[in-house]
């Protein structure tokens, strides 16, 4: 098994997106995808609003899906952006 705490899978359910599913931790088999993702820049710190629709629970309990679970796809969310868009070809709005 990768290292790697999350990886991509498709679906036959959502064949156009693919989906996230958590290899390690306490959501280890719970799979789900994305929605909507907005960049918000609040006092100078950029953050992401997101939503997202989970796929397989993996029989974890839906009371078990907090804080701790949106922080850990938050984190993902990061990852994904960043392999996808690449950390060094973000562009800074005032260079020239």
């Amino acid at each position: 098994m990768s290292d790697r705490i999350f990886s991509y899978i498709e679906t036959a359910k959502y064949p156009e997106q693919t989906c996230i599913g958590i290899n390690k931790g306490k959501y280890a088999g719970v799979v789900y995808k994305y929605g909507t993702v907005t960049p918000i820049e609040e006092n100078g710190a950029l953050t992401m609003k997101f939503e997202y629709d989970i796929i397989e629970n993996n029989a974890i309990p839906r009371d078990q899906f907090g804080d701790e679970f949106f922080n850990l796809i938050g984190d993902i969310l990061v990852e994904v952006i960043d392999e996808k868009f690449g950390k060094d070809n973000i562009k800074q709005s005032n260079n020239k």
